[in-house]
Protein backbone atom coordinates (compact mmCIF):
# COMPACT_ATOMS: atom_id res chain seq x y z
CA UNK A 1 0.00 0.00 0.00
CA UNK A 2 2.84 2.40 0.75
CA UNK A 3 3.91 2.71 -2.89
CA UNK A 4 0.31 3.08 -4.10
CA UNK A 5 -0.49 5.80 -1.55
CA UNK A 6 2.57 7.87 -2.44
CA UNK A 7 1.88 7.46 -6.18
CA UNK A 8 -1.77 8.49 -5.82
CA UNK A 9 -0.83 11.46 -3.63
CA UNK A 10 1.73 12.62 -6.19
CA UNK A 11 -0.72 12.09 -9.08
CA UNK A 12 -3.15 14.39 -7.27
CA UNK A 13 -0.39 16.96 -6.76
CA UNK A 14 -0.68 16.87 -2.99
CA UNK A 15 2.01 17.29 -0.37
CA UNK A 16 2.07 15.05 2.69
CA UNK A 17 0.67 17.91 4.72
CA UNK A 18 -2.18 18.52 2.27
CA UNK A 19 -3.15 14.84 2.27
CA UNK A 20 -2.99 14.80 6.07
CA UNK A 21 -5.26 17.85 6.29
CA UNK A 22 -7.76 16.44 3.78
CA UNK A 23 -7.88 13.07 5.52
CA UNK A 24 -7.90 14.34 9.09
CA UNK A 25 -4.82 12.24 9.88
CA UNK A 26 -1.48 13.54 11.10
CA UNK A 27 1.33 14.27 8.66
CA UNK A 28 3.67 11.94 10.57
CA UNK A 29 1.14 9.09 10.37
CA UNK A 30 0.59 9.54 6.61
CA UNK A 31 4.37 9.59 6.17
CA UNK A 32 4.70 6.33 8.13
CA UNK A 33 2.05 4.70 5.94
CA UNK A 34 3.81 5.89 2.77
CA UNK A 35 7.13 4.50 4.02
CA UNK A 36 5.59 1.15 4.94
CA UNK A 37 6.20 1.66 8.66
CA UNK A 38 2.50 1.56 9.51
CA UNK A 39 -0.54 -0.14 8.01
CA UNK A 40 -3.72 1.90 8.35
CA UNK A 41 -6.87 0.72 10.06
CA UNK A 42 -9.95 0.33 7.89
CA UNK A 43 -11.22 3.71 9.10
CA UNK A 44 -7.91 5.41 8.24
CA UNK A 45 -7.76 3.75 4.80
CA UNK A 46 -11.28 5.03 4.10
CA UNK A 47 -10.22 8.55 5.13
CA UNK A 48 -7.16 8.43 2.85
CA UNK A 49 -9.22 7.14 -0.08
CA UNK A 50 -11.83 9.84 0.41
CA UNK A 51 -9.14 12.54 0.62
CA UNK A 52 -7.72 11.29 -2.69
CA UNK A 53 -11.20 10.83 -4.25
CA UNK A 54 -10.44 7.19 -5.09
CA UNK A 55 -11.96 3.84 -4.28
CA UNK A 56 -10.31 2.42 -1.15
CA UNK A 57 -9.32 -0.68 -3.14
CA UNK A 58 -7.07 1.53 -5.28
CA UNK A 59 -4.85 2.06 -2.24
CA UNK A 60 -4.08 -1.65 -2.25
CA UNK A 61 -4.36 -2.79 -5.88
CA UNK A 62 -3.12 -1.08 -9.04
CA UNK A 63 -5.51 -3.12 -11.18
CA UNK A 64 -8.82 -1.43 -10.36
CA UNK A 65 -11.09 -0.64 -13.26
CA UNK A 66 -14.71 0.29 -13.85
CA UNK A 67 -16.89 -2.58 -14.96
CA UNK A 68 -20.16 -4.34 -14.50
CA UNK A 69 -18.81 -7.47 -12.83
CA UNK A 70 -15.87 -8.36 -10.63
CA UNK A 71 -15.16 -11.98 -9.70
CA UNK A 72 -12.89 -12.66 -6.73
CA UNK A 73 -11.72 -16.26 -6.44
CA UNK A 74 -11.01 -17.49 -2.90
CA UNK A 75 -7.32 -17.96 -3.66
CA UNK A 76 -6.99 -14.55 -5.33
CA UNK A 77 -8.18 -12.30 -2.51
CA UNK A 78 -5.95 -9.39 -1.66
CA UNK A 79 -4.75 -10.18 1.89
CA UNK A 80 -3.68 -7.44 4.27
CA UNK A 81 -2.13 -7.88 7.69
CA UNK A 82 -1.71 -4.88 9.92
CA UNK A 83 1.48 -4.56 11.95
CA UNK A 84 0.74 -4.60 15.66
CA UNK A 85 -2.58 -6.44 15.26
CA UNK A 86 -1.47 -10.01 15.91
CA UNK A 87 -3.99 -12.42 14.44
CA UNK A 88 -5.87 -9.79 12.44
CA UNK A 89 -6.13 -10.28 8.69
CA UNK A 90 -8.30 -8.61 6.06
CA UNK A 91 -9.18 -10.18 2.72
CA UNK A 92 -10.42 -7.54 0.29
CA UNK A 93 -13.27 -8.64 -1.98
CA UNK A 94 -13.87 -7.04 -5.39
CA UNK A 95 -10.56 -5.17 -5.10
CA UNK A 96 -10.32 -4.82 -8.88
CA UNK A 97 -13.60 -2.92 -9.31
CA UNK A 98 -13.33 0.86 -9.12
CA UNK A 99 -16.16 3.19 -8.15
CA UNK A 100 -17.91 0.80 -5.76
CA UNK A 101 -20.47 2.18 -3.33
CA UNK A 102 -19.88 -0.87 -1.11
CA UNK A 103 -16.54 -1.96 0.35
CA UNK A 104 -16.74 -5.71 1.02
CA UNK A 105 -14.08 -7.71 2.82
CA UNK A 106 -13.60 -10.74 5.05
CA UNK A 107 -12.08 -9.89 8.41
CA UNK A 108 -10.30 -12.35 10.68
CA UNK A 109 -10.30 -10.39 13.96
CA UNK A 110 -7.58 -10.68 16.59
CA UNK A 111 -8.15 -11.99 20.11
CA UNK A 112 -7.80 -8.50 21.57
CA UNK A 113 -9.22 -5.17 20.51
CA UNK A 114 -6.77 -3.21 18.37
CA UNK A 115 -4.41 -0.84 20.11
CA UNK A 116 -5.42 2.76 19.81
CA UNK A 117 -7.55 5.43 21.35
CA UNK A 118 -10.66 3.25 21.30
CA UNK A 119 -13.49 2.51 18.92
CA UNK A 120 -13.46 4.49 15.67
CA UNK A 121 -16.22 5.38 13.27
CA UNK A 122 -16.31 6.35 9.61
CA UNK A 123 -18.90 7.57 7.08
CA UNK A 124 -21.55 5.21 5.74
CA UNK A 125 -23.40 2.16 6.96
CA UNK A 126 -21.89 -1.20 7.88
CA UNK A 127 -23.01 -4.80 7.94
CA UNK A 128 -21.03 -7.39 9.91
CA UNK A 129 -22.02 -11.04 9.40
CA UNK A 130 -20.20 -13.73 11.37
CA UNK A 131 -19.17 -16.54 9.02
CA UNK A 132 -17.37 -18.67 11.63
CA UNK A 133 -16.33 -18.50 15.25
CA UNK A 134 -17.50 -15.98 17.82
CA UNK A 135 -16.74 -12.27 18.07
CA UNK A 136 -17.41 -9.34 20.34
CA UNK A 137 -18.26 -5.93 18.95
CA UNK A 138 -17.80 -2.87 21.13
CA UNK A 139 -19.91 0.24 20.67
CA UNK A 140 -20.14 3.21 23.06
CA UNK A 141 -21.78 1.85 26.23
CA UNK A 142 -22.60 -1.48 24.60
CA UNK A 143 -20.85 -4.79 23.85
CA UNK A 144 -22.45 -7.46 21.68
CA UNK A 145 -21.37 -11.09 21.38
CA UNK A 146 -22.05 -12.62 17.98
CA UNK A 147 -21.79 -16.25 16.82
CA UNK A 148 -21.73 -17.82 13.36
CA UNK A 149 -24.83 -16.73 11.45
CA UNK A 150 -25.42 -13.59 13.55
CA UNK A 151 -25.17 -10.18 11.97
CA UNK A 152 -25.33 -6.55 12.99
CA UNK A 153 -26.12 -3.55 10.78
CA UNK A 154 -25.35 -0.03 11.99
CA UNK A 155 -24.55 3.53 11.05
CA UNK A 156 -20.77 3.37 10.67
CA UNK A 157 -20.28 6.82 12.23
CA UNK A 158 -21.00 5.03 15.51
CA UNK A 159 -17.56 4.24 16.97
CA UNK A 160 -16.97 0.49 16.90
CA UNK A 161 -14.35 -2.24 17.07
CA UNK A 162 -14.26 -6.02 16.98
CA UNK A 163 -12.33 -8.93 18.46
CA UNK A 164 -12.57 -12.70 18.35
CA UNK A 165 -13.77 -14.61 21.41
CA UNK A 166 -12.06 -17.83 22.44
CA UNK A 167 -9.17 -19.65 20.84
CA UNK A 168 -10.93 -20.74 17.64
CA UNK A 169 -10.37 -18.54 14.58
CA UNK A 170 -13.25 -16.32 13.52
CA UNK A 171 -14.14 -14.77 10.21
CA UNK A 172 -16.71 -12.10 9.45
CA UNK A 173 -18.02 -10.62 6.24
CA UNK A 174 -17.97 -6.83 6.49
CA UNK A 175 -19.70 -4.62 3.94
CA UNK A 176 -19.35 -0.86 4.25
CA UNK A 177 -21.83 1.09 2.15
CA UNK A 178 -21.16 4.71 1.35
CA UNK A 179 -23.19 7.37 -0.36
CA UNK A 180 -21.54 8.48 -3.63
CA UNK A 181 -20.40 11.74 -2.00
CA UNK A 182 -19.00 10.08 1.17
Amino acid sequence: MSTRLKLLRQQHGLSLEQLAQRSGLTKSYVSKVERGLSTPSIASALKLARALAVDVAQLFSPHTEAGELCLTRADQRLRIERAGDVGRRVEVLAADMAGKQMQPFVLHPPAEFSDGPGPAGHPGEELVWVLSGEVEMAFPGRHEQLAAGDCVYFRAELPHRIRRLGEAPASVLVVIARQPDD
